[in-house]
């Protein structure tokens, strides 16, 4: 009898074991960055806006159910004279990347005026100035006021000196080209800007980001999913 109780012992345990293996939490999984809209193959009249959506999953959260927030999405759009040979989706600019982190795209656009003027129109008022891009820099940390008519830049302590730094460097030496353009959100719409007179196999070539935090031990590299699409211009 005593063996049997015994044995009986054994079994419930490894079935207690086997049931809390079951509901143990998932294995969590690599970055996945994919562009979901607009579809491989598509194409777009040059001059027209056209809707994009980016699915990101990471360590078991997607942007699918809101558990990534929007702004850790990035979209960048750029004219290529050969979109069939779309290169790789490369590497996102410091400073944008910052900027999506950051509230920055709370009242700044990249090429629209919004609350605040877009990061465009600041790079093209502070085109070929001298110190420039400190002066950006202690604004976004600093406020300031009367920069741009009557309107008040709230300060940004949050902010580091060198994530500030990043930013306004960025938009010195990149914000005003109109080759490139970048969109925050897993939606939004870029439109197809072409440079010249587009041959046939001209089109704009997408490429996604994200740009929230990984896991201690993670590091960023090459993520599955198509992250760089080619839209052709009609």
């Amino acid at each position: 009898m005593q063996l049997k109780i015994v044995g009986l012992s054994v079994v419930a345990l490894a079935a207690s074991t086997f049931a809390a293996l079951l509901h143990a939490a998932a294995p969590s999984q690599g970055l996945s960055v994919d562009i979901a809209s607009p579809a491989v193959g598509s194409r777009a009249p040059w001059g027209s806006q056209v809707p994009y959506a980016v699915t990101v999953s990471y360590d078991g959260k997607s942007t699918k159910f809101g558990e990534i927030p929007s702004n850790q999405v990035v979209l960048r759009a750029v004219f290529a004279a050969n979109a069939d040979s779309a290169p790789a989706a490369g590497v996102l600019p410091d400073g944008v990347a910052e900027i999506s982190r950051s509230n920055c795209s709370g009242c700044h656009d990249f090429a629209a005026a919004s609350a605040g003027p877009s990061f465009a129109a600041i790079a093209r008022r502070y085109a070929g100035k001298g110190g420039a891009a400190a002066t950006l820099a202690d604004h976004i940390r600093n406020g300031s006021h009367g920069a741009w008519g009557g309107g008040t830049m709230p300060p940004h302590p949050e902010i580091s000196a060198a994530q500030a730094t990043a930013i306004a460097q960025w938009i010195v030496s990149q914000a005003g080209s109109s080759s490139v353009q970048y969109a925050i959100g897993r939606t939004g719409t870029f439109r197809m800007n072409a440079t010249g007179k587009p041959g046939p196999h001209a089109g704009t070539v997408l490429s996604a980001f994200y740009t929230g935090p990984l896991k201690p031990g993670d590091k960023r590299g090459p993520a599955s999913g198509r992250n760089t699409l080619a839209v052709h211009g009609s």
